[in-house]
């Protein structure tokens, strides 16, 4: 059975913007320019209140409260790193302007407690980074906490912490937390966030048939990236791939988006990186890629227009033997 995921252009090209961000555009310009200082959790209410005085629909009022958020609070990378509790605590947080995955969450429900929004803190595993790649070999434990609001009768998916920004783990003992808004962890639909957040709970996969945590340990690295609005099917669909040195990788994306280029990107590994023109066969886009280099190794699968490379889509790891062995 092949892997079926819906893929949104506006999450790679920033200017193709979608309806649902225009209508946000007032909303997120005012919170953007709201300079008042908020020196604790107790003063939290001066933001409450300002966002009650301004907006009066609840789903304005939490549009707010998440803009909010994700311009004024950093990813705490030292908090991760000594898996210090204080930065999950609201108090700690809104202090210091800095806080892990808990304490973006335990904030974007404050909110949500404060303008009478049911919403929950949803725990599970998250897949990002270049360690994320294999993990089929581990048992997996939570090491990520997103929400769930209910607006308009329906469950919506926010995840403040990743629409905040990024961690760049390429040098592992020195990790740098760069400011990067991302729209598309705001109202993801539970079909595509599946593929990077799975939640410890299966009810909180919003989805009319869940995904088994096998079948998420052995799907490839899904990245931020996302090359069309259609739903697609990719392939291979497991993050290891058995080869050997002369074989070559075919890997397919049903779409209707034709790059000019596709790419492979060795990761700390250059001698692995290869691009050219992919190949239409009707619905399928395909890409070919040569087996020139034996060992274990880390690759990620990107695409190019005619101007720029677009970010990569999905990591593969390959397991390469000699062809002579």
């Amino acid at each position: 059975m092949r892997l079926v995921i819906l893929i949104s252009i506006f999450s790679l090209i920033d200017y193709k913007v979608s309806a649902q961000t225009q209508s946000y555009v007032k909303v997120d310009s005012i919170m953007r320019r709201y300079a008042e200082k908020i020196k604790s959790g107790d003063e939290l209410y001066k933001v409450v209140y300002f966002i009650r005085n301004t907006f009066n629909a609840d789903s304005i009022r939490l549009r707010a409260s998440f803009i909010w958020i994700t311009e004024n609070i950093r990813y705490d990378i030292e908090g991760f790193e000594k898996e210090d509790p204080r930065s999950s605590m609201l108090n700690y947080v809104v202090k210091n302007k800095k806080a892990v995955c808990g304490g973006y969450a335990a904030l974007l429900k404050f909110f949500c407690d404060a303008f009478n929004l049911e919403s929950e803190i949803i725990y599970g595993i998250a897949r990002t980074g270049k360690k994320a790649v294999n993990i089929s070999q581990y048992s997996l434990r939570s090491n990520h906490a997103w929400n769930a609001v209910k607006i308009n009768n329906n469950w919506r998916l926010i995840d403040p912490t990743w629409a905040a920004g990024s961690v760049d783990d390429t040098d592992e003992e020195n990790l740098k937390f760069y400011k990067d808004y991302k729209e598309i962890y705001y109202f993801t639909t539970p079909e595509r966030l599946i593929f990077n957040h799975f939640p410890d709970q299966y009810k909180y996969q919003y989805l009319a048939k869940s995904i088994s945590k096998e079948k998420f340990k052995n799907w490839p690295l899904f990245t931020t990236a996302f090359i069309s609005d259609t739903i697609r099917e990719v392939y291979p669909e497991t993050s290891v791939i058995k080869t050997k040195v002369g074989d070559t990788i075919l890997f397919k994306f049903k779409t209707n988006f034709t790059p000019v280029r596709m790419y492979i990107k060795g990761l700390n590994f250059e001698k692995a990186d290869f691009s050219g023109p992919p190949q239409r066969n009707g619905d399928w886009l395909e890409f070919k890629y040569p087996i020139k280099l034996n060992g274990n190794y880390t690759v990620y699968l990107g695409c190019q227009t005619s101007l720029f490379a677009l970010p990569a889509l999905l990591a593969y790891k390959l397991e390469v033997t000699n062809i002579s062995n």
